[in-house]
């Protein structure tokens, strides 16, 4: 495991009947990601639910070379865009939650 590889887990709380909106979005980001941001190792969407608040949710999962590379993520404008329709049309119930995360151990085949 690189130590300048950076992982993020995001976690995002869609509103009721827009879980669907936020996953064509997201899809929409991930095919714009694979195809221009090479720094982007992997970038997975996963629905989770969430027993507390009864509802479901979404979990990315992202690795990039390093930070630069994430850092340039964010200053896409496909990134931009989709964050401004996320607050325009009003999609989540609490604020998305972003974690850097370091492994500890485990294994990729």
């Amino acid at each position: 495991m690189d130590q300048n590889e950076c992982d993020i887990v995001a976690t995002l709380s869609p509103k009721s009947g827009k879980l669907d909106r936020v996953v064509e979005l997201l899809s929409n980001l991930t095919k714009a990601v694979e195809k221009n941001e090479p720094g982007v190792f992997s970038f997975h969407l996963y629905k989770d639910f969430n027993a507390e608040s009864g509802k479901e949710q979404l979990i990315l999962v992202e690795k990039y070379t390093d930070m630069e590379a994430y850092d340039n993520h964010a200053e896409k404008p496909e990134f931009q865009a989709m964050h401004k329709t996320f607050k325009a049309e009003d999609l989540f119930t609490a604020p998305i939650i972003i974690k850097s995360v370091k492994p500890v151990t485990g294994f990729m085949r």
